[in-house]
């Protein structure tokens, strides 16, 4: 069953929409990279962020192709996909326990 222009325009505009937030947590821990420099937490933070941002819109793609793929192989690609989004969020949330961490202590400091 093919999907109609349509649907196929559903998905592109909801991946996009539900991409931007992840465009933006992206472009703000790069911007932190640029301001601090290349410490620990601002490498996790940006991969972890890249790789959940890529993964998101691999979601899309892949939702978008899935007459294409078929059944099974969606699936093998959705499991391959959800390990790396895992993957991300747990070197950004890794990244923003390091940076916390360095905030406390700075402030506790100071």
């Amino acid at each position: 069953m093919e999907q109609g222009i349509t649907e196929i325009i559903k998905h592109i505009f909801l991946g996009i929409i539900t991409s931007i937030p992840q465009l933006v947590i992206a472009i703000l821990c790069i911007y932190y990279i640029i301001k601090v420099g290349l410490k620990t937490e601002g490498i996790l933070l940006t991969t972890g962020s890249i790789i959940s941002l890529l993964c998101g819109i691999s979601n899309i793609v892949g939702a978008t192709y899935i007459s294409t793929l078929g059944v099974g192989s969606y699936v093998t690609f959705i499991y391959f996909i959800q390990g790396f989004s895992f993957l991300g969020s747990v070197l950004f949330v890794i990244g923003f326990f390091l940076l916390i961490k360095k905030t406390i202590k700075y402030f506790v400091q100071h």
